[in-house]
């Protein structure tokens, strides 16, 4: 089992108003692995933010547990809480940028007057402020790692909003951090522009053994490159598990709202109850939605289900996407036959491990 960098428990945040108070985030469990590059999807007010501001404790939270990297945070004093949040790097929705500063000066700014470890020629450990000179070639390496190695001299109003995003990335990696929090970092940008970004945090995540927490309200951002999902609203984490299991079996409603708005599967349905093969349906023909994952799509699924079992199949939409290296497909499909064919054929589907949705013709259906 991977070493969980990140462990809260029962945190919650209420705010205090005139009148009421306000459940921020609601007694949340989370575990986030080392490695891992965890999304955190909701919509605006669902409290993400305020959740993963709690684990550099921006955020202190009214009660519950913070651990990240073996740290208890809230048992911490003032300078060791500034000493292990430099562990923890933070990238933003607007940037932060101090215009008047040179990129490489942004980059450069929290490294000044830090110190770091030197042993001497007598094997002794001793701090020391890191020199202008060190603070240079990792201002040129950082810059590089994000791919703005030319523009060290250039300004924020130079530069375009995914340069700026690269260097807010550099800039936050500057204290070597384990931990890269990501709040709505690619909410400002187009979409092309996004995925540049997002290419930039798993290629991160992969050459430094950066763990990432993604906040987002874009299920397009975590179906790229998150290998787990959390779905918060009003508070809470209603509903959890890898990308794989999110797609393929969402329980709650506005889960299954978010995974539409990037495969668009409720808007394929409601197109095809329009189609007169759907509006015409005649039993003991079905609409059904097969959903198959892995290994079950290098099956000829519809040529086995016309051969071995005698029915056939209009398909009527179909979709296959890939998520973290895996198949993720989607057929709706009228399927024709007998039946005792057809309920033959379900069985056989099912032991294929392709989930099989029943949609009636001008309703949603129900799962089998």
């Amino acid at each position: 089992m991977a070493e969980p960098l990140i462990t809260l428990k029962q945190v919650d945040v209420e705010f205090k108003e005139k009148t009421r108070s306000v459940h921020a985030v609601d007694h949340v469990d989370l575990t986030v692995e080392r490695g891992d590059i965890y999304g955190i999807v909701g919509y605006s007010g669902a409290g993400k933010s305020t959740l993963v501001r709690t684990i550099n404790l921006l955020q202190r939270p009214t009660s519950g547990t913070v651990s990240v990297l073996g740290q208890d945070m809230l048992k911490l004093d003032a300078a060791k809480l500034r000493q292990e949040r430099r562990r923890i790097g933070m990238i933003f929705q607007h940037f932060n940028l101090m215009n008047s500063r040179t990129i490489a000066d942004n980059v450069a700014f929290p490294l000044k007057g830090t110190k770091v470890t030197e042993t001497t020629a007598d094997g002794k450990k001793i701090w020391r402020k890191i020199k202008k000179s060190e603070i240079n070639q990792k201002v040129s390496d950082l810059l590089e790692l994000v791919g703005l190695a030319d523009r060290a001299t250039a300004y924020p109003n130079e530069l375009s909003g995914g340069q700026k995003q690269r260097v807010g990335i550099a800039r936050a990696l500057a204290s070597d951090p384990e931990i890269l929090i990501s709040d709505e970092a690619t909410s400002a940008l187009d979409p092309k522009t996004t995925s540049s970004i997002l290419d930039l945090l798993a290629h991160l995540n992969q050459k430094l053994g950066l763990t990432i927490v993604l906040i987002t309200h874009e299920m397009e951002a975590v179906k790229q490159i998150c290998n787990k999902v959390a779905v918060m609203d009003e508070g809470r984490i209603i509903e959890r598990g890898t990308l794989l299991q999110i797609f393929a079996q969402p329980h709650e409603q506005l889960t299954k709202d978010f995974i539409d708005t990037t495969i668009q599967i409720e808007s394929a349905i409601a197109a095809v109850r329009k189609q007169p093969a759907v509006r015409d349906l005649q039993a003991p023909d079905q609409l059904v939605r097969l959903t198959y994952v892995g290994a079950s799509t290098d099956q000829p699924l519809v040529a086995t289900l016309f051969k071995t079992y005698n029915v056939t199949a209009n398909i009527l939409f179909g979709d296959i996407q890939i998520l973290q290296g895996t198949p993720f497909g989607n057929l709706l499909v009228v399927l024709s036959g007998t039946q005792a064919d057809l309920d033959r054929a379900f069985d056989y589907l099912q032991q294929s491990d392709v989930t099989v949705q029943h949609l009636s013709a001008n309703q949603e259906g129900e799962q089998a």
